[in-house]
């Protein structure tokens, strides 16, 4: 059996950190307090936390800001301002 290497708990740990920050109904003021006190702890999990923020930007994670399914469904379809 390995053992973990302590870089790797502090990469899985702060990216648990960015996914919890993004699911808005389990992070609260407490989580946020936690996590803050996590990333003061010690500079590398604020260098690990800012890598696995920008993956999450990078990768297309952000939740979307329109109605995803609803645009699904009018692909194809003329819109009130489409010349007919």
């Amino acid at each position: 059996m390995t053992q973990q290497q302590p870089d790797d708990l502090i990469w899985r740990t702060a990216w648990a950190w960015v996914r919890r920050e993004h699911e808005r109904d389990a992070f609260d003021e407490a989580a946020r307090i936690d996590m803050v006190a996590w990333l003061r702890a010690d500079p590398a999990h604020r260098t690990a936390y800012d890598k696995a923020a920008r993956l999450w930007l990078l990768a297309g994670l952000v939740p979307p800001t329109i109605d995803v399914e609803a645009w699904k469904k009018t692909q194809g379809k003329p819109t009130p301002t489409d010349d007919a």
